[in-house]
């Protein structure tokens, strides 16, 4: 049993080690049979809960190997909905293990605290369970101890712990029958058995606790293990309190026959399906009428409260022990989230239960704007200069060379990036169309007005170089020689920068009016509204690859080092050249991601009402913040320093909710602007500096 001496972080005993490897120990999480937990933090100021094998003489023999078994296993299978092992000791005089450490409540705490979930928080839970399970046996291994109290759910949802007992897919039972080492209620008829337990054996151990969370009863009751054993094994579940509308996917987990129970990520499937069906089919981007998705329960109401009550207090421990002069601190909010071991806030919560036992550059010569020393959290810092007069929902702004450009009522104007003094106006041919967007290359600006005239602009004093009646509806992008259009025909050209006659022209196909595109290293990749992307070779204009991103929404694919990233259904890396697979990402839960940008070696992206960030390597979660309200996610967030700007609000095509700042070495929102009004917010960054266009004004705005 685990004990837990406070509701939080206990202090150390006079027998506990001060350091553990590279973690200094600030306090104890909670002790047990196998050892204990600290909470530790290492030389960078980052957190993580250490566990340490207990070893004194009265040991289980075999502890020390399962302990081995459990870091290993934990190691070899990663992603979202799993702890992932930040490093050990197995060697050392006292073994231990380090995990990203997260606050968190058990699924047995949560339902005894809070009362059964609804149907849609099941469905939630079931699909996010089902597919970390895919993820397992994909690695070739079998949970085989799948469990309320080894669900812990967190506000980035929930996490899979406990491999303590988990062995490949090709392997035996540990016990004979009657004396598994599973729970009993919620192993399968054949380990109760002593039978070969393959992946159907978590499939039913999945139903069994989609059953407790739905209808706060054990499906096989309580009592003698021996008894609940038998009933395992001989009676139907007690499936009493389930809705109606998941009793027929909660009956098929727990078929008595494992070829008759489906596979995880069929049970994914079916309560995602039934999910979309009632909500009214799936989510698009194209401005389509919609309902807003519902935020489950461990990101609203009362479990979500006590959540981020318990993060609170682990990061006042935290803060209080680190010394004076320590580099800075990834702060444990319930706003981060990560795949990463948990600690309990409340006693017998049961976490401890697993661990006890088982950036666009400057323009030349722009100097950099300094970042902010400090802010205050919730409070938006003066711009660095701002100015009126421009066109509502106008085009821009854009970053070229010395000066940043946005439409005015009658053309464009720039002002220089760093002091926001005027630089030149253009208004020679009339307003641009904003829906063409604009360009910067070669030192020029790029602009379309009445008719699809594009005319390029010198970006250092705003004189004419060029203009000609091209046809052109849309700028999608521009190397050093071409810019990438679209013209009312539906074809895709490169026009040479220096204006002369089209490079080569192809026929784009359906799905262009909303398309948008990046270029790099002698590809084009364009994404059309129909969700379609396809690489062009950028000297004739042929097609390297194409992708399907699942979603009927243009999503900016973003390019770095050789690799694009497209968010959609899932989040994919491919090879630039040839489209090659590097790695794939599901969606978190509903709805599909946003468009990337990549930064400090991650991918910055929203994901429903999160910002979420994600290694560019791996495609591993690596935190997420909610903003309070939806990210855009057709826009790209903007990353200048340490900090990310994005827009907010509830739908694509509906009222603007302002734009949240996020400190990246911190992992949490830190300022919101704006807020309300149908004016959208536009933005752009360059030399430490984010500007953002909003409702005729003009804002330069720090970083940090």
């Amino acid at each position: 049993m685990v004990v837990i001496e406070n509701p939080f972080i206990a202090p150390l005993a006079g027998d506990d080690p001060a350091r553990l490897g590279p973690y200094r120990l600030l306090g104890v999480v909670g002790a047990g049979g196998m050892g204990k937990v600290y909470l530790g933090v290492d030389a960078e100021g980052r957190t993580a809960a250490v566990k340490a094998l207990r070893t004194t003489g009265d040991q289980d023999p075999g502890m020390p190997a399962r302990f081995r078994r459990e870091a290993e296993v934990a190691r070899s299978v990663r992603g979202p909905g799993m702890a992932a092992v930040l490093g050990h000791g197995l060697g050392d005089q006292r073994p231990w293990l380090a995990s990203e450490f997260l606050p968190g409540l058990t699924l047995t705490r949560a339902v005894d605290r809070f009362g059964p979930l609804t149907e849609a928080d099941v469905r939630e839970l079931g699909a996010r369970l089902a597919q970390t399970l895919a993820r397992i046996h994909a690695a070739g291994l079998v949970h085989r101890d799948l469990k309320p109290s080894n669900v812990v759910l967190t506000r980035g949802g929930p996490y899979v712990i406990d491999f303590g007992i988990a062995r490949p897919e090709h392997g035996m039972t540990l016990t004979g029958a009657g004396s598994a080492p599973a729970t009993p209620g919620f192993a399968a008829p054949e380990q109760v058995l002593g039978r070969r337990t393959g992946p159907p054996g978590d499939v039913f151990a999945l139903g069994a606790v989609l059953a407790f969370a739905a209808g706060g009863r054990l499906p096989f009751g309580d009592g003698h293990p021996a008894a609940v054993q038998f009933r395992t094994v001989h009676e139907e579940p007690d499936l009493e309190g389930v809705p109606s509308a998941l009793l027929g996917v909660v009956t098929a987990c727990l078929a008595k026959d494992p070829a008759e129970r489906p596979e995880p990520r069929e049970v994914e499937r079916r309560l995602r399906a039934e999910e979309a069906a009632a909500r009214g089919g799936p989510w698009r981007a194209a401005g389509l009428p919609r309902l807003r998705p519902r935020r489950p329960a461990w990101r609203s109401g009362p479990l979500a409260a006590e959540l981020a009550r318990c993060a609170a207090a682990v990061d006042r421990t935290v803060r209080s022990a680190a010394p004076d002069g320590a580099p800075s601190r990834r702060r444990v909010t319930a706003a981060a989230v990560s795949a990463a071991a948990v600690t309990v806030c409340a006693a017998g919560g049961g976490a401890g239960w697993w661990l006890l036992r088982g950036d666009g550059g400057p323009g030349p010569g722009v100097p950099a704007a300094t970042p902010l020393a400090r802010y205050t959290t919730g409070t938006a810092p003066a711009p660095l200069w701002s100015r009126g007069g421009l066109a509502t929902d106008g085009a821009g702004p854009l970053t070229a060379g010395r000066v940043v450009v946005a439409q005015v009522p009658k053309g464009l104007a720039a002002w220089a990036a760093d002091t926001g003094e005027p630089a030149w106006t253009w208004t020679d041919r009339g307003a641009p169309l904003p829906a063409a967007g604009l360009l910067a290359a070669a030192g020029l600006v790029l602009a379309v007005t009445a008719g699809g005239r594009l005319t390029a602009l010198d970006a250092r004093d705003g004189r004419e170089r060029w203009s000609r009646a091209a046809g052109v509806t849309r700028l999608l992008a521009a190397d050093a020689a071409l810019a990438y259009v679209l013209d009312g025909e539906r074809r895709l050209r490169a026009l040479p920068l220096t204006g002369a006659r089209d490079r080569w022209t192809i026929r784009a196909g359906t799905g262009t009016a909303e398309a948008a595109a990046a270029v790099a290293a002698e590809r084009l990749v364009v994404a059309r509204s129909d969700g379609t992307v396809t690489a062009y070779r950028t000297a004739d204009g042929s097609a390297a690859w194409r992708q399907d991103t699942g979603v009927d929404a243009a999503l900016t694919p973003a390019v770095a080092g050789g690799t694009v990233y497209l968010g959609g259904a899932r989040l994919r890396a491919l090879a630039l050249a040839d489209g090659a697979p590097r790695w794939t990402t599901p969606a978190p839960g509903t709805g599909p991601w946003g468009s990337p940008t990549p930064a400090h070696g991650s991918l910055h992206l929203a994901w429903q009402d999160q910002l979420i960030a994600v290694d560019a390597r791996t495609g591993e979660q690596s935190w997420s913040v909610l903003p309070g309200t939806h990210a855009l996610p057709t826009t790209a967030p903007v990353v200048q320093g340490r900090a990310l700007y994005h827009p907010l609000g509830a739908d694509p095509s509906g009222p603007d909710d302002g734009v949240v700042t996020v400190d990246l070495r911190k992992a949490e929102a830190a300022w919101t602007l704006g807020g309300g009004g149908e004016e959208g917010w536009h933005l752009t960054g360059a030399a430490g500096r984010v500007f953002l266009a909003h409702a005729g004004t003009l804002r330069a705005m720090p970083v940090l």
